[in-house]
């Protein structure tokens, strides 16, 4: 897996979006190691929705450093919005990005497995991303 990202679709209609950590919808980033084979398989409540085939000739191959490895993964997005929440720095989205989001991603420079909980700054006009180490929950600081 390259990556895995909320995506809000119908979760518009709920109050309290993400405030538990999940979301219904998930756009999971697939490939083929050494490859130009990619795919988005997108999950709704744990139940795979649509299989798209994205592979585009002549593109990169995908290397083997960028893939999240099942083994990489100790801490879930409920956990780490918890932890989140208590930095005092995130706020739901109200109308775009609505509530709390979440990316599982690899940092191609440190190698690291990143969990990312999203939200606004406390004025609402400004997104905001808590990094985490998902392999061992620790808060990472980054510049981005």
């Amino acid at each position: 897996m390259l990556q895995a990202i909320n995506i809000d679709l119908d979760d518009k209609t709920e109050k309290s979006i993400g405030s538990n950590g999940k979301r219904r919808y998930w756009d999971i980033w697939f490939a083929v190691p050494e490859t130009n084979k990619f795919f988005v398989v997108t999950i709704y409540k744990g139940k795979i929705e649509r299989v798209e085939d994205l592979t585009v000739e002549g593109t990169t191959p995908y290397p083997q450093k960028e893939f999240v490895l099942l083994e990489d993964i100790k801490y879930d997005s409920p956990d780490l919005l918890e932890k989140a929440l208590k930095l005092g720095v995130l706020y739901p989205g109200k109308n775009w990005a609505k509530g709390y989001n979440f990316m599982l991603r690899k940092d191609p420079e440190t190698g690291i497995t990143l969990m990312l909980i999203i939200g606004w700054n406390k004025e609402l006009d400004q997104m905001v991303a808590v990094y985490f180490n998902a392999k061992n929950g620790e808060r990472l600081v980054t510049s981005n």
